[in-house]
């Protein structure tokens, strides 16, 4: 065996002395970040392929910040809740070698060449980490329990059309999760489905009717009418002509058979809206789906990357189920018209695992900030 030489080439201390010192004044801090979810690492030594979950440490190498990929398929397959045990490759005769992927019923299939995982994984050593859970969501929740008068004051603040918007955005994006991303699109689609969006068009056409009879009236030889987003109904034909045009609309929602059949009849009975005023109230289903998503969402965001535990003093705790078992157990619970349970488990959850929301904000802010000037 040969020996490594561990002693440095004459003048090569003064010269690293003075780089060292050059870099410090010039070059900027290095930052390893994961490219999945945003987590900073130990700078790690040359062809190294394993990570330490710990704090970074700043290396004037003039590097600045660096996405450090993740080296093993499998691991990326893991950090992304895929099952990496259904990807395997086979040996082609003749030479190369040929993705495959296990089916639920125990055979195998081609994985296509445009497969996003494999592409992802390729071409970058990682995956879209849907383990992540809208992480932007926890970030809103988090905003909104500091908010004053707490998160159903903050959730009305963003007054009646945002509702609106908001929905007809997630089910667009349920309508592209369909059918690719069932699990996703099942977390997602258990708030804001169809059920709820008939709820809310009765909430809303209630609200324009009653807005319409009390408006001010004008009169059209001797007809009393009002003029509603630039249109005048007599009150006489305020139903006919203004409440059942929009029911012909609702037929399309409630008949909706695909995610993205619901998302077109939900966006055209929209805008097909004589108004969407502000001083309408919102839906309180809907502002019961947005509690229970935004907890869903936050906690599964706790427990996978904060390392919360979940409430012991609570109901769906039970020895034996992972901390996302008892969460889905709560979740499926909760999932009728009673989110706002589910963000009691959140509130409890922030509770007894100590969370400092203001802290958790600033850390936040201080991290986007150095990834902006980096």
């Amino acid at each position: 065996m040969v020996k490594k030489s561990t002693t440095a080439p004459k003048g090569a201390s003064k010269n690293t002395a003075k780089a060292a010192k050059v870099a410090k004044v010039t070059n900027p801090e290095t930052r390893v970040v994961c490219p999945v979810c945003g987590t900073e690492f130990d700078v790690l030594a040359e062809h190294e392929h394993t990570v330490q979950n710990a704090t970074v440490l700043g290396v004037n190498s003039g590097l600045g910040t660096i996405e450090l990929p993740v080296s093993k398929r499998g691991d990326a397959l893991k950090a992304a809740g895929i099952d990496p045990s259904k990807y395997f490759s086979i040996q082609i005769p003749g030479g190369g070698e040929q993705w495959m992927k296990k089916t639920d019923d125990g055979g195998a299939v081609v994985v296509a060449a445009d497969d996003p995982v494999i592409s992802q994984i390729i071409s970058q050593g990682t995956v879209p980490n849907r383990a992540l859970f809208r992480r932007w969501v926890m970030s809103q929740v988090f905003h909104g329990l500091q908010a004053d008068g707490g998160i159903t004051e903050w959730i009305h603040r963003h007054y009646y059309n945002y509702q609106w918007q908001m929905l007809i955005e997630e089910l667009r994006v349920q309508a592209k999760l369909y059918g690719k991303d069932p699990e996703n699109y099942h977390d997602r689609h258990r708030w804001f489905n169809r059920e709820l969006v008939v709820t809310m068009a009765e909430d809303y056409l209630k609200q324009l009717r009653d807005d319409a009879m009390h408006r001010k009236t004008h009169k059209c030889h001797g007809i009393p009418y009002v003029t509603i987003d630039h249109k005048d109904y007599f009150v006489t034909d305020i139903d006919k002509k203004l409440i059942h045009p929009l029911r012909q609309k609702m037929w399309q929602i409630r008949n909706a058979d695909t995610a993205e059949a619901l998302y077109k009849a939900t966006r055209a009975f929209w805008q097909s809206t004589p108004c969407g005023s502000n001083a309408y109230k919102q839906c309180p289903q809907w502002v019961d789906a947005y509690k229970g998503m935004g907890a869903y969402a936050t906690m599964q965001n706790l427990i996978r990357f904060h390392g919360c535990q979940f409430p012991k003093d609570n109901l769906f705790y039970q020895v034996g189920k992972t901390r996302l078992q008892m969460l889905e157990n709560a979740a499926q619970a909760y999932e009728n018209g009673q989110g706002w349970r589910l963000f009691g488990v959140l509130k409890q959850m922030i509770e007894e695992n100590g969370i400092d929301i203001a802290a958790k904000q600033k850390a936040w802010a201080r991290a986007k900030s150095l990834r902006r000037t980096a």
